[in-house]
């Protein structure tokens, strides 16, 4: 542990503290029941306990009509403790209290009629949970918990234990950097972020991709990354990362298989749900297409600042010509550069682009770069502060969000915040160019173990 961590600036005054890097003499360690990898799990536990908590203010009850509990959010709890997330609230809002399959589940909202709004593995998993909690829900009803609140309680344990399962794939990853599993760990958007939204299996489908590859088994890679779809959208674009790797190297057929395997778990997920449901199945793209920009996006800022105001359309062809030519300029950087790309240095950039431009960032989405990151860019101080600021987007967004009336925070301090947050992540896709390019250290260099079959 400590020759590695002593590598760090972040770390390197704790390992001297304990007495420096261990020495050619030394004593060979005792080996421990600690292992490096019980170590980070056991810092996971400990930093998913603390995200758990600070999300549980939004969870408790109030006496309700026949005895029953009810959620308590009075006095905009939500904000003022900082402790919203869409968990709690769509238990009912999408009728997942009541017994039924979740996309037969419909309301009207402003003369529309209005489904589950979620790609079809989530909203699956969310009427599981549903399930789960309405049967389990008699025996904790006399701890006067409410009904949502036993449900967020079951969810975030599945949740976490997605992200354990994530950080085990990760440490395999990693090889020798071990240790650099501890910033994805202990990562403070974890403790904002885990139980915000359905985010983590997805990043677990993404890393399992990842994982798969590796190994040899393009077919399964293929067959993680459609299923990442099917939960959220960005696992998708891990094709365009292994794309450039194919281009350079020339293994078409590999990507073929990818590309094939990853459709045809998609359609197998998302097929039934289209015959049987097609216009709850469709909910999730065109809620996409008529939303606004997000408060934490550049466009939104701009409104803010500026006063100008961006239609959907206007949003939705700007962000995806941004998009795409940032990823045409990707991918030919990629094709040409000297050094072969590292799979997860592409990604880094997809994701970047993805997430500077598109319409909606809601900060919950910054999860999705913290493994990819890791991977590709193992500076710690670096990443520690850019987490930092982005988890502190959250809390200010809240604050903001209670509105002037209430005393809410003036949007400057969140135009601030958005601004720090986007600073660091574009200052990593350049450091990531540059090691790309040899300028500078490359702290990826040799033979990338992520390739599997695609390697040269």
């Amino acid at each position: 542990m400590r020759s590695q961590l002593s590598q760090q600036p972040l770390t390197r005054g704790f390992v001297d503290r304990l007495g420096g890097p261990r020495g050619s003499h030394a004593r060979g360690p005792v080996q421990s029941w600690w292992t490096p990898l019980r170590i980070i799990l056991a810092v996971a536990w400990t930093f998913l306990a603390a995200g758990f908590l600070s999300k549980a203010n939004c969870a408790v009850g109030k006496p309700g009509p026949g005895g029953t509990s009810v959620l308590n959010w009075d006095g905009n709890r939500q904000y003022t403790s900082a402790c919203y997330n869409d968990i709690i609230p769509l238990y009912a809002g999408r009728g997942l209290d009541e017994p039924g399959f979740p996309y037969a589940y419909s309301w009207v909202e402003d003369g529309l009629t209005r489904y589950m709004e979620y790609p079809v593995l989530t909203g699956m998993f969310q009427g599981l949970m549903g399930f789960i909690a309405r049967h389990t829900y008699g025996l904790v009803s006399w701890a006067g918990v409410p009904e949502s609140g036993w449900y967020f309680a079951l969810t975030a344990l599945v949740l976490s234990c997605f992200w354990v399962g994530t950080l085990i794939l990760v440490t395999r990853l990693l090889g020798n950097r071990t240790w650099d599993a501890l910033l994805l760990a202990a990562s403070p958007l974890i403790v904002v972020h885990a139980f915000t939204n359905w985010d983590i299996p997805a990043v677990f489908c993404a890393v399992a991709a990842l994982y798969a590859a590796s190994r040899g088994r393009t077919g399964w890679a293929g067959v993680w990354i459609g299923l990442g779809t099917a939960v959220k959208l960005w696992p998708l674009f891990l094709l365009g990362a292994f794309f450039v790797i194919a281009w350079r190297n020339r293994r078409w057929k590999q990507f073929g298989i990818l590309a094939g395997t990853a459709i045809g778990s998609w359609l197998a997920v998302n097929l039934p749900i289209w015959l049987a449901y097609p216009e709850a199945w469709g909910e999730f793209y065109r809620l996409n297409q008529t939303r606004g920009a997000e408060w934490t996006t550049i466009y939104a800022l701009l409104q803010r600042v500026f006063g100008f105001t961006f239609s959907p359309e206007f949003l939705n062809t700007f962000s995806l010509l941004a998009f795409l030519g940032l990823c045409a300029a990707i991918a030919i950087f990629g094709v040409r550069l000297r050094r072969s790309p590292h799979l997860v240095e592409l990604i880094v950039l997809i994701l970047v682009a993805f997430l500077l431009f598109n319409k909606v960032w809601s900060p919950q989405y910054s999860l999705w770069l913290v493994v990819p990151v890791v991977l590709a860019l193992p500076r710690w101080r670096l990443l520690v502060c850019w987490m930092l600021a982005d988890a502190a987007v959250w809390p200010i967004l809240m604050w903001h969000m209670l509105g002037t009336d209430n005393l809410g925070l003036p949007h400057e301090f969140l135009d601030v915040a958005v601004l720090v947050r986007d600073g660091f992540i574009i200052a990593i896709a350049v450091l990531v160019i540059r090691q790309m390019r040899g300028k500078g250290q490359d702290l990826l260099a040799g033979p990338d173990r992520l390739l599997g079959k695609f390697a040269a």
